[in-house]
């Protein structure tokens, strides 16, 4: 269902549901598409699916030894990388369960709209213990420390480590193929006298915190990389080389994205950043209250994890800011936790939040 389907059914700021979904913080999640299949990562040391129609969780992915710090989810694959410094690739159809087969007083005319399984005695039976078995494809091990940030893009994943590396995959022979030492590559740069895409000191405090490689996305050859200096390198990955390095950012870069057009930025700065990819300037900029810890934008909304208890908007079309969340609702005065991080596709949200839950609006 598109984002122009969904409105009509749906006002944005509208909940769909909202999910009991871990025992912690909420850690990474991504989702393949509206009511499709959701995949999120907690604290907890759990990495659970669920079939977002269903508002079910389907099965857990069983392998990694410690926390998983980030994933993406594309069609039928996931990826994860966690604190153990391993990255794992799964195949989401090779799953057992399959809840639309199993509904409990299904009706012939029932109309499925994604809110079904509201009341739990609709609710199919849980998942067995083995539906993910089958699932595991292989595992990428070459990072030393843990692994912060990945994306992968048809045969291609890049990794970011707290080893202060990334490691471009060949994901049908299964290797790392390139190491890029960002640090290094700071070092040429300065040697060169390009002052550009120096290893720069933001003056402040270090954040030990922080996240060295706090985000990436790879297309083709282009890779953008964000970092705990507050910079945003482009990469070439058939050189190896930086390209370009956008300074701006004051704290480190927790979330970005890129089109043709613009590279969208958030940083522990407590700022979003829009930039200019054809000429490397910022194009917008705008302020929160907290720290961002998670961006994504779709064709028409930017939405950012802003250490609060709502989603942060912001209307591209019209440049209109909203909240949408939790504690959007002013009548309710009930306390709601911070959400972490936010995905969003085609006006479609779902945000994780630090208590474990995960919940779905219409954005």
């Amino acid at each position: 269902m598109s984002m122009p389907v969904l409105h009509e059914h749906l006002q944005s700021g509208s909940k769909i549901k909202e999910l009991p979904g871990h025992l912690d913080a909420i850690t990474a999640m991504d989702f393949d598409a509206p009511w499709g299949m959701m995949v999120t990562a907690a604290l907890d040391d759990t990495v659970r699916v669920w079939d977002l129609s269903a508002g079910r969780c389907i099965g857990m992915l069983e392998g990694h030894l410690s926390s998983v710090r980030c994933l993406q989810v594309e069609e039928n694959i996931v990826a994860t990388g966690s604190m153990d410094a391993s990255i794992r690739l799964w195949d989401l159809s090779k799953a057992e369960y399959a809840p639309h087969d199993n509904r409990i007083n299904k009706q012939e005319e029932e109309s499925d709209d994604g809110l079904a399984f509201e009341n739990s005695e609709d609710a199919p039976p849980a998942p067995p213990s083995t539906s993910m078995r089958d699932c595991p494809m292989f595992s990428l091990e070459s990072h030393v420390d843990e692994v912060t940030a990945l994306h992968f893009r048809g045969d291609t994943l890049v990794s970011g480590s707290a080893d202060k590396t990334l490691r471009q995959w060949d994901l049908v022979k299964g290797r790392c193929v390139q190491t890029l030492d960002v640090l290094w590559a700071a070092a040429q740069a300065t040697a060169s006298n390009n002052t550009n895409t120096t290893w720069r000191q933001t003056g402040r405090s270090s954040d030990t915190s922080a996240d060295f490689v706090g985000a990436i996305q790879v297309f083709d050859a282009a890779l953008a990389c964000g970092t705990a200096d507050g910079m945003v390198r482009l990469w070439d990955l058939r050189s190896g080389q930086v390209h370009r390095s956008l300074v701006g950012h004051t704290g480190p870069v927790t979330a970005l994205q890129f089109d043709d057009v613009h590279l969208v930025t958030g940083s522990a700065d407590r700022s979003i950043r829009i930039w200019d990819l054809r000429t490397g300037a910022i194009a917008d900029a705008y302020a929160y209250d907290h720290p961002v810890t998670s961006m994504m934008f779709d064709t028409r909304r930017i939405v950012s994890a802003a250490g609060v208890d709502v989603v942060k908007v912001y209307d591209k079309m019209d440049g209109r800011h909203w909240d949408c969340g939790p504690g959007a609702d002013k009548e309710d005065t009930s306390t709601h936790s911070i959400i972490e991080h936010v995905r969003i596709k085609d006006g479609y949200l779902v945000e994780g939040r630090r208590n474990g839950t995960v919940g779905v609006w219409s954005c």
